[in-house]
C-alpha cells in the first residue's frame, strides 16, 4: 500500500482504446508535454470501463501527464484526483502480465484485504515515459485506489 497525494494531470481521451490509437495519443501528449516542460512528470494511463462489461467499441481510455498549471485546448483535458491510497504492483513485461496483475488485485488481494476501491479508476503509473520500452514490454505500476473497509 502506498500513499499517493492529490494530483492533477493533463489528459488525451481515446475511444475505443481496443482498437489502437493509444500509442498515438501519447506521442501527442508528449509533444505538448514537452512544450509545457512536463514530459518528466509521472504519466498515467486509465479508464473508467470495465472492458468485461461495457462493449469494446464504448469504451474510453486516458493517457495523462502530471501538469499542474495549464489551460486545457483542443484534445488536451484537465482532471483531478484527490489523494488516496492505493495497492501497487510493479509491472515489467508484457500486456498479458499486467492483465494478470490486475486480476490478481481484484480478485485474489482485494477479497482477502480489509479494503475496497475507491471511487477513481485503476491507474497505470509508467516508470519513465509511456511506451519507451516499444509496445510489448510495459515498465509501470499498477495502481489500484482503495479505502478502508467500515
Amino acid at each position: 500500500l502506498r500513499d499517493i497525494p492529490a494530483r492533477q494531470v493533463a489528459y488525451i481521451r481515446v475511444d475505443k482504446p481496443y482498437d489502437g490509437g493509444v500509442a498515438e495519443a501519447a506521442a501527442r501528449l508528449l509533444e505538448w508535454a514537452q512544450r509545457h516542460g512536463v514530459a518528466d512528470n509521472q504519466w498515467l494511463g486509465y479508464q473508467y470501463d470495465n472492458p468485461e462489461i461495457t462493449p469494446l467499441e464504448k469504451c474510453r481510455y486516458y493517457v495523462a501527464v502530471e501538469a499542474d498549471a495549464f489551460r486545457p485546448t483542443g484534445e488536451i483535458g484537465r482532471a483531478r484526483f484527490p489523494a488516496t491510497r492505493v495497492a501497487e504492483v510493479p509491472v515489467r513485461g508484457g500486456l498479458d502480465l499486467e492483465l494478470r496483475v490486475l486480476q490478481w488485485l481484484y480478485g485474489v488481494w482485494l477479497p482477502r484485504s480489509r479494503y475496497v476501491p475507491d471511487d477513481q479508476p485503476a491507474f497505470e503509473a509508467w516508470v519513465g515515459r509511456p511506451f519507451a520500452h516499444g509496445m510489448n514490454h510495459f515498465e509501470l505500476n499498477a495502481q489500484l485506489p482503495v479505502r478502508r473497509l467500515v
